[in-house]
C-alpha cells in the first residue's frame, strides 16, 4: 500500500469521549469522515495511507483499520 494512497478506513473508539468529539479530531487532522456509527462505536471514512499513525494518536480512538468490503451475493444465490 502506497503511503499517498487514498484507503478507506474503519476507526473503532475507546467509548470514553462522545465520538462526534473523535470525529471532529479526524476531521481536523485529514480523515474524511463518512458515517459515524454510534451504536458500534466505529467511524468510516477515506484518508491517506500514511495518516493512519497519527489517527490512532488521537484521544478516543483505540485502533484505525483498512475497511474490507464484503459482498454476500443476492438471497438464495448457491455462493455467497
Amino acid at each position: 500500500m502506497s503511503d499517498q494512497s487514498i484507503q478507506a478506513l474503519v476507526v473503532t473508539t475507546v467509548g470514553d469521549r462522545p465520538i462526534e468529539s473523535v470525529a471532529q479530531d479526524l476531521r481536523a487532522a485529514g480523515f474524511d469522515v463518512q458515517q459515524v456509527l454510534e451504536f458500534v462505536e466505529s467511524i468510516t471514512g477515506m484518508a491517506p495511507a500514511s495518516k493512519v499513525e497519527e489517527f490512532r494518536r488521537i484521544a478516543g480512538v483505540a485502533d484505525v483499520t483498512v475497511d474490507h468490503p464484503i459482498d454476500i451475493g443476492p438471497p438464495g444465490a448457491a455462493i455467497s
